[in-house]
């Protein structure tokens, strides 16, 4: 998949920069662009430098049918992000057509593609339960964030509306999707 692009899942931000006025403003914004560019680079030790000690997160739309599926709790949402790297739903792609940002928040909208095998497809409702192989799923998603004195992300609140889910074949994963969840090595030209 020669189209997906996960560095914009952090620099689709920059066009907003100038959204971040005041220091505190331009602090919160900087968080949130080395959280999400941690996001797609399974980077979980700069993932939990971005977090307060506890942070809740609060996801809807993620499971389909579900109301909030998010993690409250550090031990929660470090199982979620490990949970993230071993099934390979780190491999986002998510462009940032709004950002609004002040002193004590960020919000985001935009759109989000994600490529996911089938058992996590399926722990998401995307699929049936007969499934197997990748999917890609497309969605719009609004994401707010909150933040602490010190600029740490209090977790996240996001919004997923899902709009189409499509098989992919294995052949056409982005290059960088986790080897050990292929069933073939990943040709290094893609």
């Amino acid at each position: 998949m020669k189209d997906f692009d996960a560095a914009l899942t952090w620099s689709s931000f920059e066009q907003h920069r100038a959204a971040a006025k005041t220091p505190r403003a331009i602090r919160n914004f900087e968080t949130v662009v080395k959280h999400s560019k941690a996001e797609v680079e399974a980077d979980l030790d700069t993932i939990f430098e971005t977090l307060v000690d506890e942070p809740n997160y609060y996801d809807y739309g993620v499971v389909v049918g579900a109301g909030d599926t998010g993690p409250k709790g550090m031990a929660a949402v470090r199982k979620n992000y490990e949970t993230m790297v071993q099934n390979g739903s780190y491999v986002i792609e998510s462009r940032k057509d709004k950002v609004i940002v002040d002193d004590t928040r960020l919000v985001s909208e935009g759109s989000f593609r994600q490529v996911l095998n089938a058992e996590a497809a399926k722990a998401q409702n995307l699929v049936p339960d007969d499934a197997t192989g990748f999917f890609l799923v497309t969605a719009r998603t609004a994401v707010f964030w909150e933040f602490d004195d010190d600029g740490r992300a209090l977790g996240e609140t996001r919004y997923v509306v899902p709009q189409k889910i499509e098989p992919l074949d294995e052949a056409d994963l982005p290059a960088h999707y986790p080897a050990h969840l292929r069933s073939t090595p990943a040709e290094s030209a893609r």
